[in-house]
């Protein structure tokens, strides 16, 4: 059984939701038979880019579409081939697979010197279109430059910006949004009707929530619900498959910051580590209340989505009472900042342990000032009041404990047992495991060197800053230290260094290749 989304796909322009600025102005082309040649669809993933190309180069080459309208008739030969994936002529590229040259001129500039099998157009369109590598977009700038009269391009992405400008300019240019609220409901409520079942309201909205305008990820979403089976859904059914947010975890955290208790948030911090919390998503959680109690602060009768209860919504609107709006914003542009860090932290929940010291100063520093400025209770506001005054002042001891414990993380030594001519040993043994996730990359340690290992770990040289910051970026570096400890039975943190930049004739063709690129003599 197809899933949800890709049953109800829209197979006309009129079945298309959120993008009517879109779809009429595609529409009106295809009457007047004023289509261009090259089309760039931009916006978020989900909201209906590449279903909208398939649309476009079904009605472009229709059999028995009518003449002056825009909708395919999905009756012919064509259409049905197109709605199958079937059709020689209309042929889709993911370049975030196909990222090099060679994939460029072999899957389009070789093949658009070919008419089309049968259909009117011969129609190209490429998903994740920025992924193609530099040399690729140059290859095939000269086809949009210059395409054959039976050849139609249509560009999808989700990054404009990555794009050359010189690219952009031979495109129609189409800009995707967000599909809003009111539309998911009417989609959503559609689907259940054709399906017959009944979920509860409480349920879609969450649903919706959690989608972030996204279509797709909304009639996934659904479509897990409605595999439960049931003719009726309620929110005790759905919870099976949405699971109850880590709300409070989160506005639990953001009050323990706001109210200066560093030990609290500390240990808040440490339990979602121990559970396996993505961090950086939690991070991303944190902004997202933060935001909404911004927009409390300038308009308190406004609604707000968000994937939480009422009572989590109370305390929300609560906090955004009390908090003052210049501590707010502090909190937001630190927050932004340290989830920035999360990533190529060598500790993943470093920069959020930061995060709550750092304010917790501030906070401080704010209120006494204050103090000394006016001693009166009722002007205590950079954060939330305490209901003893002095409170708010005392918690020099909590921070001092908490940046002990965080300092001892940072120059913390590991006793390895491990000799270096060990590693040496089984260099070739690490580098083929170390392979097999990461090929591209392995190459790297093919010109690597091994320098040293001691009480801070292996440490390796590389001839390029490029291949230092390419093998210490989290996952890859995550990966080698677990390879280490499977072949040598202990923890040994693993660093790199860069050497004078040496030239490397052997794999300089190597490497090019496996970045997509080409060495030019």
């Amino acid at each position: 059984m197809p899933t949800i989304y890709r049953k109800y796909r829209p197979q006309t322009f009129s079945d298309v939701i959120g993008q009517e600025h879109i779809t009429k102005t595609i529409e009106n082309e295809i009457k007047l038979d004023k289509t261009a040649h090259a089309y760039l669809f931009s916006g978020p993933r989900g909201v209906g880019k590449t279903t909208t190309a398939r649309l476009l180069a079904k009605a472009l080459n229709c059999e028995e579409r009518i003449d002056k309208d825009s909708e395919p008739c999905e009756k012919c030969n064509s259409c049905v081939e197109i709605t199958k994936g079937r059709n020689i002529d209309v042929i889709e590229i993911d370049a975030a697979s196909h990222t090099g040259v060679d994939n460029v001129r072999e899957n389009i500039i070789d093949n658009a010197k070919f008419k089309p099998t049968k259909s009117k157009y011969k129609v190209f369109i490429i998903d994740e279109v920025h992924m193609l590598s530099t040399s690729a977009f140059n290859a095939l700038l000269k086809t949009l430059e210059e395409p054959p009269e039976y050849i139609v391009f249509i560009l999808a992405t989700t990054e404009l910006h990555k794009l050359p400008v010189t690219i952009i300019s031979r495109c129609e240019r189409f800009n995707f949004q967000k599909i809003t609220f009111d539309d998911m409901m009417k989609r959503l409520n559609s689907i259940l009707s054709q399906e017959k079942i009944k979920v509860e309201t409480s349920v879609l909205k969450r649903i919706i929530n959690k989608s972030d305008g996204c279509l797709r990820d909304a009639e996934s979403l659904l479509g897990q619900i409605l595999s439960l089976g049931e003719k009726e859904i309620t929110q005790s059914d759905a919870s099976i498959i949405l699971p109850t947010s880590n709300t409070d975890s989160t506005l639990n955290f953001i009050e323990s910051i706001l109210n200066s208790e560093t030990k609290e948030a500390l240990e808040i911090l440490e339990s979602l580590v121990n559970d396996g919390v993505n961090l950086n998503q939690f991070s991303i959680d944190i902004l997202e209340i933060l935001r909404v109690m911004m927009m409390v602060q300038v308009d308190a009768s406004k609604n707000f989505n968000l994937d939480c209860g009422a009572e989590a919504q109370d305390k929300i609107k609560k906090l955004a009472k009390e908090i003052s709006p210049e501590t707010l914003i502090n909190l937001i542009e630190k927050t932004l900042k340290r989830k920035l860090e999360i990533k190529t932290s060598p500790i993943p929940q470093l920069p959020l342990e930061m995060l709550v010291i750092e304010m917790n100063t501030t906070n401080k520093t704010e209120v006494i000032k204050y103090k000394d400025d006016n001693d009166d209770d009722k002007n205590i506001p950079p954060t939330i009041k305490n209901e003893d005054k002095e409170e708010t002042v005392e918690k020099p001891k909590r921070v001092r404990t908490a940046i002990k414990s965080t300092i001892s993380k940072i120059t913390k030594k590991y006793d390895v047992k491990t000799e270096l001519s060990e590693v040496k040993d089984k260099w070739i043994d690490i580098k083929q495991k170390f392979a097999e996730k990461y090929h591209a990359l392995a190459i790297i340690l093919e010109m690597a060197e091994i320098k040293e290992i001691d009480g801070k770990g292996l440490v390796i040289s590389v001839p390029f800053s490029l291949h230092k910051d390419k093998l210490l970026v989290r996952e890859p570096k995550l990966e080698i230290e677990t390879i280490l400890e499977e072949i040598f039975n202990e923890k040994i943190p693993f660093n790199c260094i860069v050497e004078a930049e040496k030239t490397v004739e052997n794999n300089t063709n190597d490497l090019a290749m496996e970045f997509g690129g080409e060495v030019l003599t």
